[in-house]
């Protein structure tokens, strides 16, 4: 989900047992709908949404030290992805004779994650970061001073949960 969907969000607040609107979107498509209709929404909770813009929060800090090279080849909205194939977080639906595969990604289910699993899967992502992606492009010393700086951000935005 991106940024720009949160604003499409209907919030709706528990209410002696009924569903009322609590935002704009929600009051619109109230006054949208015809009495008897049935609405099916997708429920999206608090921490969900805490840990989809800490994730992609600490991506995009990341994303900021990849080289010019790298970001002419990989945008920034497809970062994750890149990280999903390095890491293997897809599986392989089909086969081909050429040994070409079909593949799909797994989904990140941040609404089923506690704040121990978050950060345990953030944990699990960085050695890949490190290595495979930043240690490409940078070694030593540099190398170091940009793995701390990340560490760093992300005990920032952890705090902020």
């Amino acid at each position: 989900m991106k940024d720009s969907d949160y604003n499409k969000l209907i919030e709706l607040k528990n209410f002696h047992s009924h569903f009322i609107p609590h935002n704009q979107n929600a009051i619109e498509l109230n006054e949208q709908s015809r009495k008897g209709e049935i609405i099916t929404l997708k429920e999206v909770t608090f921490r969900d949404i805490s840990f989809h813009r800490c994730y992609f929060a600490l991506l995009n800090f990341i994303y900021g030290y990849m080289p010019k090279k790298f970001k002419e080849t990989i945008s920034q909205d497809k970062f994750y992805i890149f990280l999903k194939h390095i890491r293997g977080d897809y599986d392989i639906l089909f086969k081909f004779k050429d040994g070409t595969t079909f593949i799909e990604y797994k989904s990140i289910s941040f609404g089923k994650m506690s704040q121990k699993s978050f950060e345990a899967f953030i944990r699990e992502q960085l050695p890949y970061i490190y290595n495979d992606v930043l240690g490409v492009y940078f070694d030593g010393e540099m190398l170091a001073g940009i793995i701390e700086t990340i560490e760093q951000e992300f005990e920032r935005y952890l705090a902020k949960l």
